[in-house]
């Protein structure tokens, strides 16, 4: 943990807890989004998948980074909460993720751009019973044109951004995710302690966002565009 993050770790606390945050919006998303520990539908199913994920990469890795469960079922929540028709997704290893976001409804969609993934066998198997509402882009600009396509008009926009592969794409992420938050749309973005294209990225969008607000744990970060809501920034834990 920096300095920065050690001296605000007490505010970052309390504003988890909801002290100090005054919109009605930030403050149950942070309570019964981020921070909810009551059970959901779909959480024996997100726990399954990720063991078998876990199993199946024991081959492979010493100590593979999997998704921890409750960053999963955080992730599932989010999405439940906002619930979008389609879903766009930058980067994934294990299918984890991919799959809890596709759990909150038997009709949504989702187009990704899977990366540079050496776990591709693994991501198969995991995604298996999902393929038919996945479909896969060759390149990020294909899956962000794709989406762009078949998600005007079909509720609210939401991209998840777990990783990046190469300057190119980050910039192009980048591009797109501005033009997700300035139509009121929401990015989810994961991995950020452990990629600095992440942190930059995150930051980049962070500073330009003209409405809406964001919410980070330093690993994590939810970017919501809503033009109705006040231009806030929270540092949190959960």
């Amino acid at each position: 943990m920096n300095l920065k993050r050690y001296y605000t770790a007490f505010n970052r606390y309390k504003r988890s807890k909801g002290f100090g945050i005054h919109s009605p919006f930030a403050f149950s998303f942070v309570l019964q989004v981020l921070r909810e520990r009551c059970p959901y539908y779909a959480y024996d199913d997100i726990s399954s998948r990720r063991k078998l994920a876990l199993s199946l990469a024991a081959d492979v890795a010493r100590h593979p980074r999997i998704i921890s469960l409750k960053n999963a079922k955080m992730l599932f929540r989010i999405v439940c909460y906002f619930n979008p028709r389609v879903m766009l997704q930058i980067g994934t290893s294990y299918g984890v993720s991919t799959t809890a976001m596709l759990d909150v409804d038997s009709r949504s969609r989702l187009i990704i751009y899977t990366g540079d993934n050496p776990h591709r066998d693994i991501y198969d198997k995991v995604t298996a019973d999902y393929k038919e509402r996945i479909r896969e882009a060759a390149t990020a600009d294909e899956a962000i044109s794709h989406y762009r396509a078949v998600s005007q008009g079909d509720g609210v926009r939401f991209m998840v951004v777990n990783s990046v592969d190469s300057d190119m794409t980050r910039e192009s992420v980048l591009r797109y995710a501005g033009e997700v938050l300035d139509g009121e749309g929401v990015v989810a973005m994961r991995n950020l302690s452990r990629d600095e294209r992440m942190v930059t990225m995150f930051n980049e969008l962070d500073s330009s966002l003209a409405h809406g607000m964001t919410f980070t744990n330093g690993r994590i970060a939810v970017i919501v565009g809503y033009r109705h809501l006040p231009r806030q920034s929270f540092s949190l834990w959960f």
